[in-house]
């Protein structure tokens, strides 16, 4: 996989919830977690749900857990960033400065 199409996935799914947090659709998780209809800090709480879960992955070395509970947490991190107005272009520049 290029580096690319490694970017266009990142993208369309920022993209995406983004869109999400401007039209709110009905029935949408995403929406659900801007429009606080599952508590103020839903994002925040997932994030932090995701996060031990990846632990408990890695930890117990369970490689298929590990990569699904990963881009359950990256996709909750991406809510937060658009959620606090920070976009992926933010965040590219912040890792390559750490390069």
């Amino acid at each position: 996989m290029s580096n690319e199409s490694e970017d266009e996935v990142f993208d369309e799914l920022m993209q995406t919830i983004e869109d999400r947090k401007e039209t709110l659709p009905e029935g949408s998780y995403t929406a659900s977690l801007f429009a606080h209809e599952k508590g103020e800090n839903a994002a925040l709480e997932k994030l932090g749900e995701e996060s031990t879960e990846v632990i408990l992955a890695a930890k117990d070395d369970e490689r298929e857990e590990l990569v699904a509970e990963s881009a359950d947490l990256i996709y909750h991190l991406l809510v937060v960033l658009a959620e606090n107005d920070a976009g992926l272009d933010e965040l590219r520049a912040e890792l390559r400065t750490r390069r």
